[in-house]
């Protein structure tokens, strides 16, 4: 987790999240921030699949998933050239891989991420894939933060909600769902300090600088001292 002082990269991409919800609960940011926080270990930044590797390329990406493939971790190579030359491998805040994620999420986000995979790596564009996906439940289906995760998630709750993005709940899901509460008490920390509302559940659709420098003084303070 975020151990005191954030990096140059942590910030931007928080700050593009804080622009990207529209009066979202609480919890379903702090999800996403968790969620972001585990698919990019913890650095928060828009990458190709195999991201430990160096450098992180496109070649590195390809050797990443041929290795999981090669030793039975998953039953296809999904990161194999398809017809029009381009890879499908996973890139992003959340990783989306196969051909058939790239072309629903295209119409999603309005990019053509069939023809241009690696616009996925673009923070915005990254983090936009990452919000609608959550949101409307397009990574796994009928799975969304809405239908997994009440204002209040208990422990279950938190855990089950790692099923939006990917199956492995019993493997993640309690790690992810850990995180998910400590960015929400740090987010409903910064809320009360500002006394926006008696009890803050969402974060409000235009948030200033200082209100944002507000949200990830919180995290850093929140994270630091424990």
């Amino acid at each position: 987790m975020p151990r005191g002082k954030l990096t140059s990269v942590q910030v931007e991409t928080m700050n593009a999240i804080f622009d990207e919800v529209d009066d979202m609960q609480l919890s379903h940011v702090a999800y996403i921030l968790a969620t972001i926080h585990h698919e990019t270990g913890g650095t928060f930044e828009a990458c190709r699949e195999g991201f430990h590797n160096k450098p992180k390329t496109h070649a590195n990406a390809l050797k990443a998933v041929a290795w999981l493939y090669r030793h039975k971790k998953i039953s296809t190579n999904y990161a194999l050239p398809q017809k029009n030359g381009k890879c499908y491998y996973g890139r992003g805040l959340v990783q989306i891989t196969w051909y058939d994620n790239y072309k629903k999420l295209s119409k999603h986000v309005g990019v053509d991420l069939v023809r241009y995979p690696d616009r996925a790596l673009d923070l915005d564009i990254a983090v936009r894939i990452t919000v609608v996906g959550m949101v409307k439940g397009l990574f796994r289906k009928g799975k969304s933060l809405s239908k997994m995760l009440p204002e209040a998630p208990t422990t279950t709750q938190w855990k089950r909600a790692r099923d939006i993005i990917n199956g492995d709940i019993k493997k993640n899901g309690p790690v992810i769902g850990r995180k998910a509460v400590r960015f929400l008490l740090a987010l409903e920390a910064s809320q009360t300090v500002h006394d926006e509302v008696e009890k803050p559940k969402v974060v409000k659709k235009t948030i200033k600088k200082k209100k944002k420098e507000s949200l990830l003084g919180s995290i850093r303070h929140w994270f630091r001292r424990r």
